[in-house]
């Protein structure tokens, strides 16, 4: 049955199956390489579905980035933040780190702060921060006897290592004079001889 339609007819040199279907059915005797030839119905079919999806594909593509924007270009050694994505909290920012490569397609390999890991994010996970650098300051006797509005005699001399007397050292603090509970029952010896 499967080589009746299969095979063409002497007339219009079409077999049922390509009347039918375009093509040759599969049967038990093998197509020798190159002799498949589908109708011409069914290829000028599959161009035009082609057509149609390449349109409707350009079409919603436009669709879906009339309201969006191209967000900047990052640099190799940038500092930015990381969007969590796992966990509890997914849409935190609570990672930094710093741009080591560039790759295509808005991929980036970031170096992360503390742990010292590198990972692969894309552009939309990462945002670029100035980091605040802290300001080192030096500060000397006399910047503080300035802050005390003490006035700073010429001849004194930074660099001169002062003793402290008795008179600046300060005394010790005492032990204190308030009465020590202990638990009901108990005493100060009773607790000792517990930890000896």
């Amino acid at each position: 049955m499967l080589q009746y339609r299969n095979t063409p007819d002497r007339d219009t040199k079409l077999s049922p199956a390509m009347c039918v279907f375009g093509h040759p059915i599969r049967d038990f005797i093998p197509i020798p390489p190159g002799r498949y030839s589908p109708h011409n119905t069914w290829r000028e079919t599959l161009d035009a579905r082609e057509e149609a999806l390449r349109n409707r594909h350009i079409k919603q593509g436009e669709r879906l980035s009339e309201h969006t924007k191209r967000l900047p270009q990052l640099a190799t050694g940038d500092c930015v933040r990381i969007q969590n994505q796992i966990g509890h909290y997914p849409l935190k920012w609570d990672k930094t780190g710093i741009i080591i490569e560039v790759r295509q397609f808005d991929q980036y390999a970031v170096k992360v702060d503390g742990s010292g890991r590198v990972t692969l994010r894309n552009r939309k996970f990462l945002r670029k921060y100035v980091p605040v650098k802290g300001i080192k300051t030096t500060k000397t006797i006399q910047d503080d006897l300035c802050y005390k509005n003490v006035p700073v005699p010429s001849s004194f001399n930074t660099k001169q290592v002062l003793q402290p007397t008795s008179d600046t050292l300060m005394e010790t603090p005492k032990d204190s004079t308030r009465e020590k509970h202990y638990p009901l029952g108990q005493t100060r010896n009773h607790l000792l001889a517990r930890f000896t």
